[in-house]
């Protein structure tokens, strides 16, 4: 059997949870995040109704796990009803049924390597203070625009002054 990517564009069913799992030989015994959700998969089709363009029409639910460092991250920006681009290995996976446990249910899982937030319904997106400038002698990139109000979105006055002309060579 083939280990392919499968990538696709959901919801986020329900606020994510992050469990750590106890160390192993993988993890060189260090306990490891995992960031846990549900995301529908939607089957949008276009449709001939002026007052609604698009109508779903199937989809179904994948139950997401994430292994990565970064977790800890993701489980405070990730929220119910986010849209995400998920990219990972599918799976599918059973467990018994609550109401009746001599039954099995299955479902489509997927063990993510990446996730990405998409701009639908985001509303601001704030970034915090850097915590230490780069080593000398390393580049970093800079913005040549010159200061005003509008630069605070994409840094503020300290990111376009953070290096003078002469640093970089020029006069």
């Amino acid at each position: 059997m083939s280990n392919s990517n499968f990538i696709f564009e959901g919801n986020i069913g329900q606020n994510p949870e992050l469990r750590w799992q106890p160390g192993n030989d993988k993890s060189n015994g260090q306990s490891r995040p995992l960031l846990k959700f549900t995301a529908k998969y939607d089957r949008l089709v276009k449709t001939n109704n002026p007052d609604k363009a698009y109508e779903d029409k199937g989809g179904f639910w994948v139950n997401i796990d994430y292994w990565r460092n970064d977790a800890e991250e993701l489980v405070k920006l990730l929220q119910t009803g986010m849209r995400v681009r998920v990219e990972g290995q599918l799976r599918i996976d059973t467990w018994p049924d609550k109401n009746n446990p001599s039954q099995t249910q299955s479902g489509m899982a997927l063990t993510a390597s990446s996730i990405s937030i998409l701009p639908s319904r985001i509303e601001s997106v704030s970034m915090k203070p850097r915590q230490s400038a780069p080593p000398t002698g390393q580049s970093s990139p800079v913005n040549h625009q010159s200061s005003s109000p509008s630069n605070a979105q994409y840094g503020g006055d300290d990111f376009v002054n953070e290096y003078s002309d002469d640093e970089w060579g020029q006069s």
